[in-house]
């Protein structure tokens, strides 16, 4: 410090936050960009995804009809090419937070970076769980079944590639075969139901059409992968596993954003570290062990922003920092204390005394 002068260091808003998420958690993601914009003093503009307009509706609605000041929290809907385009194109907007596809990610970063403006992205994912010789196999199996299959797979943090080595692979594969033949596909607000429909016919052409290139490209379809007739109307897909997968494999390194998962074999966990790191997405990564060393040493070395062990590689908590590396993110971390970084900057002052 200089004597005789004062230094305080502010946080601002940013002024006017663009945010554009997408439809896979149409409520979550949403009310956890809205939220700290607003309280870090922000005004917002937000562009929900064509297909789930409805329940950002509803939370502007609830927030405006709270008594949120007119202006402050502004919805607009339609499509991306044109109303999420425009907001890209305004020189108004002083940061723009999105999650959604990789392709459409980039397309932010051009435009926030042509403007100058702040920018956060959130996008695709190719995560591993690695499963180790020493893995309690049940524990094993339904953190892949959880990880891989639940909401349908249509989660970035949802694990596509599950690196096995040896010594448990045919156990683990004939034991996760079982579990996800029985996995109970149908409708999603039934009661006994462990998987929902896809969200669209375009995302079920998708995962068709990635299960087709996975068969091309050598791999075998273990289970799965067909299309199911069910009581009521909807997109539903028989989860496919994959085994005989190498890491080269399109659907090892490609995202596909459904229920489809690659079974890859290694000789051990040096080997599997390698793969789990082998790819341009960076986002979450996971381990079933009931070793401490290759616990830590994952902990430590994968090169993932979350990291899972022994649980599913989706499923986050709120107060705690989201994001990924590489490939997967760009920008501050969302949630928790963390979203100061995005949705403030900071000042410096100084002050002569006397």
């Amino acid at each position: 410090m200089r004597p005789g002068v004062g230094v305080e260091m502010t946080r601002e808003p940013m002024g006017v936050v663009g945010i554009i998420t997408p439809w896979n958690f149409p409520i979550a993601i949403p009310a956890w960009k809205i939220a700290p914009a607003l309280c870090y003093g922000n005004t917002v503009v937000i562009k929900p995804a064509d297909l789930v307009p409805g329940c950002t509706w509803a939370i502007v609605d609830i927030l405006q009809r709270a008594g949120l000041p007119k202006g402050v929290l502004n919805l607009v809907m339609g499509k991306g090419s044109v109303v999420g385009q425009t907001m890209l194109d305004s020189r108004d907007i002083a940061a723009m937070t999105f999650t959604g596809s990789v392709g459409t990610g980039r397309r932010v970063a051009e435009s926030s970076v042509r403007h100058m403006r702040k920018f956060q992205l959130e996008m695709g994912g190719k995560n591993p769980t690695i499963v180790l010789d020493d893995a309690d196999l049940k524990v094993a199996v339904e953190t892949v079944a959880q990880s891989a299959f639940f909401s349908t797979g249509q989660r970035c943090t949802a694990t596509s590639r599950v690196i096995v080595t040896d010594g448990i692979h045919d156990a683990f594969v004939d034991a996760l075969c079982e579990r996800t033949k029985n996995l109970r596909v149908g409708d999603a607000l039934a009661k006994d139901t462990e998987i929902g429909p896809v969200v669209d016919a375009g995302q079920l052409k998708q995962d068709m059409d990635y299960i087709d290139i996975g068969q091309a490209e050598g791999a075998r379809l273990r289970v799965g992968g067909q299309r199911l007739n069910r009581e009521t109307e909807g997109f539903f897909l028989q989860p496919a596993l994959f085994t005989e997968v190498h890491n080269n494999m399109r659907i090892a390194r490609e995202e596909i954003f459904g229920p489809v998962a690659a079974v890859i074999r290694v000789k051990d966990y040096e080997e599997a570290l390698s793969v789990a790191n082998d790819t341009e997405f960076g986002l979450s990564a996971g381990i079933v062990t009931t070793s401490l060393k290759y616990a830590t040493h994952f902990k430590r070395n994968a090169e993932a922003g979350m990291v899972m062990v022994n649980v599913p590689t989706a499923g986050v908590d709120f107060h705690v920092p989201f994001g990924g590396r590489k490939g997967s993110s760009y920008g501050p971390k969302e949630q928790g204390k963390y979203a100061a970084e995005f949705f403030t900057q900071v000042k410096t002052a100084y002050t002569a005394a006397g």
